[in-house]
């Protein structure tokens, strides 16, 4: 089955308008004059309204409603971006960000599920372009929001893309998707969640989303802040952010193969042994340059490790659970990045970045681990001093 690129388009488009705030934000600050602390409110805000999101309207997909789902983030999103560009107040940025949180969460697992569904032996392929082409709509928002907001002013890049948004919707409404498989004894919703949350790899797989993703939290409450704190101008700060997602797109794009062939779990202990050292090692940099270069370097990780755990999820999951099992770990992964945006602008304003990165490291390292035994697979040497598992 061939992915209607409307999808890839409108997950571009939709992450690209949240990514705008990232390089952004430390502006914003400036201009409504709140205090560090607000800065982990509003990025922790997105990611706890995306957990509704995820875990209540998510499953919807697996019940047939696919298009109505996606069509309803969008419009969402594109409300959240527009208040944003009137804003007037750290609490109004607060409840913005809880409307585009809530259009991610609702959107990206149904995407997902549609794309895992189409060729489940292709899976970790098939995830791996899609979280491409996320990740380049993340990043890409960044630079292009710096370069609207340089020529027309802060107001005009939410504006930008709270229209780019609606002018989606056409193409997405036009879609026809399969309705979803028979199922002789339907169980509630919350059955569902049970039902998948008690297989050890599925499990794992939430775990390992909420690992993967703990970093992001930190990243969009002190990233631009750190960044300008270190002599960053704002611009770079987009710069920085899209240099980042180049690597983690083109080998999230061409990890799909290997995530097949290997495995997900395989794939997913050699991202975390990436991740980890890199994300200590950000607190201890004095220079915007050195941050930036090792952030391309953790890029590689986080492209492998995250198309990697959505495969994990669709293996441990039937074709009617896909969207509530993609849901899942993207709560899971929201929960973790909401509790790091909230502990990092406290750390970081406290004891600083050196223990503010070291303590993500740390909960990286714990969660990964626990998510690795749940998942079952042995990891032994062999005789040629390589990783395999059985």
């Amino acid at each position: 089955m061939q992915i209607p690129r409307s999808i890839y388009v409108a997950i571009f488009t939709l992450t690209a308008s949240i990514g705008v705030v990232f390089g952004l934000i430390a502006s914003l600050q400036d201009e409504l004059g709140f205090a560090d602390g607000i800065l982990g409110l509003i990025a922790a805000s997105a990611f706890f309204s995306a957990v509704v999101a995820q875990l209540l309207l998510a499953p919807l997909a697996d019940r047939g409603h696919t298009k109505i789902l996606m069509a309803g983030a969008i419009v969402i999103a594109a409300l959240g971006s527009l208040w944003f560009a009137v804003a007037s107040s750290a609490w109004e940025l607060i409840l913005a960000r809880v409307l585009t949180g809530l259009g991610i969460g609702a959107f990206a697992p149904a995407a997902r599920a549609v794309v895992a569904n189409a060729d489940t032996s292709r899976a970790g392929e098939r995830l791996g372009r899609l979280t491409a082409v996320e990740t380049s709509g993340f990043v890409a928002g960044p630079v292009v929001g710096a370069f609207i907001n340089e020529v027309w002013g802060l107001k005009a890049p939410f504006l930008t893309f709270s229209c780019a948004l609606i002018l989606i919707l056409p193409s997405l409404m036009r879609l026809n998707f399969s309705p979803p498989p028979v199922v002789k004894n339907k169980i509630s919703r919350s059955d569902s969640v049970l039902l998948i949350v008690r297989r050890k790899e599925a499990l794992g797989a939430i775990l390992l989303g909420a690992a993967l993703f703990f970093p992001a939290g930190m990243y969009e409450a002190i990233w631009a802040r750190f960044m300008e704190d270190l002599g960053a101008s704002t611009l770079f700060v987009g710069v920085s952010l899209t240099m980042y997602g180049i690597p983690f797109a083109i080998v999230a794009s061409m990890a799909g193969k290997f995530i097949d062939r290997a495995g997900p779990w395989s794939a997913a202990l050699f991202a975390v042994a990436i991740i980890i050292p890199m994300t200590v090692i950000y607190g201890f940099l004095a220079s915007p340059i050195l941050l930036m270069a090792l952030a391309m370097i953790e890029a590689l990780g986080q492209g492998i490790g995250s198309p990697a755990c959505h495969a994990a999820m669709v293996a441990a999951t039937d074709e009617n659970e896909r969207a509530t099992g993609q849901g899942l770990v993207a709560a899971a992964s929201s929960i973790g990045a909401g509790i790091a945006a909230l502990l990092a602008a406290p750390l970081y304003a406290g004891p600083g970045p050196e223990v503010t990165f070291i303590i993500v490291a740390g909960v990286v390292l714990i969660l990964s681990s626990f998510a690795l035994k749940l998942s079952g697979v042995q990891f032994m040497r062999t005789s040629g001093g390589s990783v395999s598992h059985g």
